[in-house]
């Protein structure tokens, strides 16, 4: 499967499961279109591979090693995270704290108990992916963890714990961010389903305004039909801040002489290229 189908795919389940969180809070729900969606990026993946045989062991490794996980991964978080959100206590800032407290810890003893294979993970290290991420490979070993629904064809040994290791990092964030504002709100307990509220702009408006602009222009919210007024009202409500009139704010990008009209959104995109060349300096086997 080209490099190229893979960063589309990739892409748009992202995207899908990125407006489920603004479509629906109810768990259940939530839970059942996000598995449908991943499923069906999972078994465009499947037939790809069936299409286009791996090359070589390098390319089947990468493909297990790290692209499998990245579609995987969605599959562990959202049952995971169904599981805590129905559990949920409501209506006690203590109780809510201890029980994500608990929850927290269940996913430290999990990397605790694949210490060895999370710090491979972490490291990304090489020296043991023959033996992990080829199919056919049979490793008898208390470093693994029992893997559900095995199909020979379309796993390795160990795809599955990478994945996992990823939805527990995405999983620990969830959790660390709501003991953060549990701590920061104690009168105001969390309800199932909810977001911490508690996020504010504080750049300058101008630079959300370039935001709420690009977003408009590139027809990203509600498949192109939300108007740049709808789209500035709803980010000066989710991050508590006035932006001002739409019009007036384009009149101030386009009156720009001596910058770039999109200087925020510039400066955005250097930063992430960035970062993202310095974590290829860091991990050059990647």
């Amino acid at each position: 499967m080209l490099k190229e189908q893979i960063a589309r795919l990739q892409m748009q389940l992202a995207q899908d499961l990125g407006q489920l969180s603004f479509q629906t809070n109810e768990p259940l729900e939530r839970l059942t279109r996000a598995l449908k969606l991943i499923r069906l990026s999972l078994n465009k993946l499947k037939e790809d591979i069936e299409k286009h045989p791996f090359k070589d062991a390098r390319e089947q490794i990468d493909f297990f090693k790290y692209v499998k996980p990245s579609f995987y991964q969605w599959q562990i978080y959202y049952t995971e995270l169904y599981t805590i959100e129905t559990g949920f206590p409501l209506g006690d800032t203590e109780k809510q704290n201890t029980y994500f407290a608990q929850e927290l810890n269940y996913i430290e003893r999990f990397f605790q108990q694949y210490a060895f294979l999370y710090q491979y993970f972490k490291l990304d290290a090489n020296e043991l992916d023959n033996l992990y991420f080829i199919r056919g490979e049979d490793i008898q070993s208390v470093l693994l963890p029992n893997v559900p629904d095995v199909n020979p064809d379309f796993a390795t040994s160990g795809d599955y714990l990478f994945s996992k290791f990823m939805a527990f990092e995405k999983l620990k964030s969830w959790l660390i961010e709501r003991i953060l504002y549990l701590k920061g709100n104690p009168g105001n307990p969390l309800q199932i389903g909810s977001e911490p509220d508690d996020l504010k702009w504080t750049g300058d408006t101008i630079n959300l305004a370039e935001i709420g602009i690009g977003i408009y222009q590139t027809k990203q919210m509600n498949n192109g039909t939300a108007t740049l007024s709808q789209i500035f009202r709803w980010l000066e409500e989710k991050l508590q801040v006035k932006i001002g009139i739409p019009s007036k704010r384009l009149s101030e990008l386009r009156r720009r002489k001596r910058l770039s009209r999109t200087q925020y959104l510039d400066e955005m995109k250097e930063n992430i290229i960035q970062k993202l060349d310095k974590e290829d300096e860091f991990n050059p086997t990647r």
